[in-house]
């Protein structure tokens, strides 16, 4: 468990003073001026918190209050530690020096000379090890530093992954919302307007059209379940499963179904060579979409859809719609069209384009389509 610096700074304290009490026991204190050297001592020991705040003025006080005060002989250890932590090779050696020097000054007046030379030797080693614990330690320091910044980036660029995530996967679900919910709701509110406006239809097609009403309600709701799922699990997308066109011709028959004038020209090569996994799956959103677009905006016109390509060449889906010119189109969200270029230049490679026409509105994609993948 690391030390509080509160706690380090006051056991510093109490060890200096403790071992520099041993050293004025030696010297008969019967003066003022020892009084006055006591004082500054324990004036220098009381500056211990502050040692990393001005380490350089601290290393300093602490290597000449040991040549004024006996309380103080200790001091330097801590003065050459701390600034040793900074890792500065000029103020190392420097302060390093100094606390040598004043050692050497302290013990010149020993007479005999192997005892002053072993109590300089024992000096050196410590200040020695001083400086190498005061090194060791500044390099931990700064690891830890650094770590911690490394760890703070980390957290940021994770939060910022987390957050580009949550809105990836919201548009996701705005596009599940649209692509498949919004179809469905298409058709029922065609064929419901239908119902509204004809009053002239007998009881067998009544029941037909309620039949059609119901299953697309029935299908509608299974989409519903299927959003849901999104929020929870990945979804699985039946339309990027599909290997072939048949998904597209169901889609067409759906829409006859619900009363829309849909035709569906395709190359007979489409049907002997499929175009497989992208480009099936993206042609079955184009078509989807063209189809949901004209029954929102153009209901009852007529609407073509024509597949056309190769392998080797472009895999081209149109979908053409006319115009009622009876009410104006309402306003839509635009989503599902950024949705669906996401995936046709994402997937495919392909490009997407859309506008309107002199009798109406197309909606055409050219996905490449190579022979491998054929």
């Amino acid at each position: 468990m690391p030390v509080r610096p509160s706690a380090m700074s006051a056991i510093l304290m109490i060890a200096v003073t403790v071992a520099g009490l041993t050293v004025a026991e030696t010297r008969e204190i019967d003066g003022a001026l020892h009084v006055l050297q006591l004082i500054a001592g324990a004036a220098a020991i009381a500056a211990i918190p502050w040692r990393y705040r001005y380490p350089r003025a601290f290393g300093v006080v602490a290597v000449l209050s040991a040549n004024v005060s006996p309380l103080t002989s200790y001091l330097p250890l801590v003065g050459v530690f701390v600034v040793a932590t900074r890792r500065r090779v000029s103020e190392t050696v420097l302060i390093t020096v100094l606390a040598l020097g004043g050692a050497a000054l302290n013990f010149a007046a020993i007479p005999d000379p192997q005892t002053m030379w072993a109590m300089l030797l024992g000096a050196s080693t410590l200040l020695v090890s001083s400086v190498t614990a005061g090194l060791f330690t500044g390099t931990r320091r700064a690891m830890v530093d650094d770590l911690r910044e490394r760890l703070t980036r980390a957290e940021v660029d994770r939060a910022l992954r987390d957050e580009q995530a949550r809105i990836a996967e919201r548009r996701r679900i705005a596009g599940e919302m649209h692509d498949r919910l919004g179809h469905r709701l298409s058709l029922l509110s065609v064929h419901a307007g239908a119902l509204a406006l004809r009053t002239d239809l007998s009881a067998e097609t009544v029941r037909e059209s309620a039949q059609v009403l119901r299953d697309t309600t029935h299908r509608a709701m299974e989409d519903l379940r299927t959003i849901v799922q999104v929020l929870h699990d990945p979804p699985c997308d039946e339309s990027e499963d599909t290997e072939d066109l048949t998904a597209v011709e169901g889609l067409v028959a759906e829409a006859r179904a619900a009363g829309a004038d849909v035709s569906l020209r395709s190359t007979a090569l489409l049907m002997v060579a499929p175009p497989g996994r992208p480009l099936a799956g993206v042609a079955y959103r184009v078509v989807r979409e063209g189809l949901t677009n004209a029954a929102r905006h153009s209901p009852g016109a007529p609407v073509e859809v024509v597949l056309d390509g190769r392998p080797g060449r472009d895999l081209t889906v149109t979908v053409t719609s006319g115009c009622t010119g009876d009410r104006p189109a309402p306003e839509g969200a635009g989503t599902g069209l950024v949705s669906l270029r996401e995936r046709v230049e994402t997937l495919t490679g392909g490009t997407l384009a859309h506008g309107p026409l002199p009798t109406g509105y197309r909606l055409r994609a050219a996905l490449p389509w190579r022979k491998e993948s054929a």
